[in-house]
């Protein structure tokens, strides 16, 4: 039998739903990196509402948005991987050449999407942590959980220290490793000749993140100050005082389309940089679990009250963990203290809280309560490439000098708003659109670049 697509009947409704939350939770980080500075974005930006409206829009992003559907779609991206070789590996073996095709073409929307619309995408990063996925592809369902969990764990050590995140603390990398240490331990149910070589991988990483950082006078600066310079750029932007523009700012409004696509370049390569440095093996051990989440059949044959289980011990964890990141966060923006334990809590908090959202989306799909968002998140999610390319196009036509040149003008609670409505927008669009074809557009033109012929879209009447 020659190897095709999965047609629409034999999709997993479910995963597809999770995707399209993943989606709208993606959409609403991404708008603040188009619209404003990177060094401004991740603040509260106020505007007309007033700054308690753009405070409680801050807590909201920070607690329950930031790095948890990035962390929810990088798990699903994994389960994807597992039923793609499921199903090509049954149809005639042509697995390798299939996935790497598909691949490649992933890469090539990339960095179009990264050079044109969106310096901090996501397609290519996705594309070397597959084929590092693609490389452990003969491992078993175990061994992905464990060395899974071993990655994500460890690079919460590594991660947090190396990259952009500020100064290196001793307590906090010994608590994490230590911490880490102990739950791999208590995971391991076999061979512990393998626990002690997972723990002794953490205390290798805490250690190299000590030693790259140990010297005080290579301390970052505080939040407080990064806030502080963050607020007189914007109030540069809003009274058009030159001379303190940003650079993101000031290439948009003196510039043309030659000098944005300059500075595309150089934030996506800086952003690639970055994601080598301290991203790419907790995507990968990310792959990792969803891969073995779906192989093992717990996304597919769990229980409403398994799932119900689930997302009381993911959000009883995560949530907790993430309102205190957010709470001891905007102390330290005012400078009430400067202790770097939030953006441990924040990365910490983001993976159970992640399977928490996700198992209440699956319990919604297994009682039966098909509302109309859910169908909606559920075509939002079937077309994931489509609209998440769609995402990136509409929000630049409002940004960019090309189109209506909002960049910098709108407030944080303004752009949330916008982002909720764009996406409801393009779900809704892919809902009509699935009703005529089996897929979205840009699906469609990479299953035929991935399957080498043309492929029949078009639903018969």
């Amino acid at each position: 039998m020659t190897a095709a697509p999965i047609e629409p009947g034999a999709r997993i409704a479910s995963l597809d739903a999770l995707r399209g939350v993943a989606l709208l939770g993606i959409l609403v980080a991404n708008v603040r990196q188009m619209f404003l500075p990177m060094d401004i974005a991740s603040f509260a930006v106020p505007g007309r509402e007033g700054k308690l409206a753009a405070w409680l829009d801050w807590g909201f992003f920070d607690a329950l948005v930031d790095l948890k559907f990035i962390t929810l779609f990088s798990l699903l991206f994994g389960a994807s991987f597992a039923l793609q070789a499921e199903h090509i590996g049954h149809a005639d073996g042509r697995y390798s050449a299939i996935y790497l095709r598909r691949l490649a073409i992933l890469g090539a929307f990339g960095i179009l999407h990264g050079l044109l619309l969106c310096p901090a995408e996501i397609l290519l990063p996705y594309v070397v942590a597959g084929l590092l996925l693609y490389a452990a592809r003969g491992l078993g369902t175990d061994s992905l959980y464990r060395i899974g969990i071993v990655l994500v764990a460890t690079t919460v050590v590594w991660g947090f220290q190396t990259g952009s995140l500020g100064r290196v603390s001793p307590l906090i990398t010994a608590a994490s490793a230590a911490g880490f240490s102990l739950a791999v331990v208590l995971l391991w149910d076999r061979s512990w000749r393998q626990a002690l070589g997972a723990v002794a991988a953490i205390m290798l990483a805490a250690v190299a993140a000590l030693l790259l950082r140990w010297d005080p006078h290579s301390w970052g600066a505080s939040i407080a100050s990064e806030y502080s310079d963050a607020m007189r750029g914007l109030a540069a932007m809003r009274i058009g005082d030159s001379r303190s523009w940003p650079e993101e700012f000031s290439a948009r409004q003196s510039g043309g389309f030659q000098q944005l696509l300059a500075l595309h370049a150089r934030q996506y390569s800086l952003h690639l940089l970055y994601f080598s440095i301290a991203l790419l093996w907790r995507t990968l051990g990310l792959f990792m679990i969803g891969a073995a989440l779906f192989r093992s059949g717990v996304l597919t044959g769990s229980s409403p009250a398994t799932w119900k289980r689930v997302s009381l011990v993911g959000l009883g964890i995560g949530l907790p963990l993430s309102v205190l990141a957010t709470v001891l966060q905007s102390r330290e923006i005012h400078g009430l203290s400067d202790w770097r334990w939030p953006e441990w809590l924040h990365v910490a908090s983001a993976f159970p809280l992640a399977i928490g959202f996700g198992a209440r989306v699956m319990l919604n799909e297994h009682i039966g309560r098909r509302h109309w968002w859910y169908s909606r998140m559920e075509s939002a999610g079937r077309m994931a490439l489509t609209n998440y390319v769609a995402q990136s196009l509409l929000m630049a036509s409002l940004a960019e000098p090309w189109g209506f040149g909002l960049y910098g003008r709108l407030s944080g609670p303004e752009l949330t708003a916008l982002a909720v409505v764009v996406f409801v927008l393009l779900a809704s669009l892919s809902h009509a659109w699935l009703r005529h074809y089996r897929m979205g557009p840009l699906e469609w033109l990479w299953r035929c670049g991935t399957y080498w012929r043309w492929l029949p879209n078009r639903l018969a009447a």
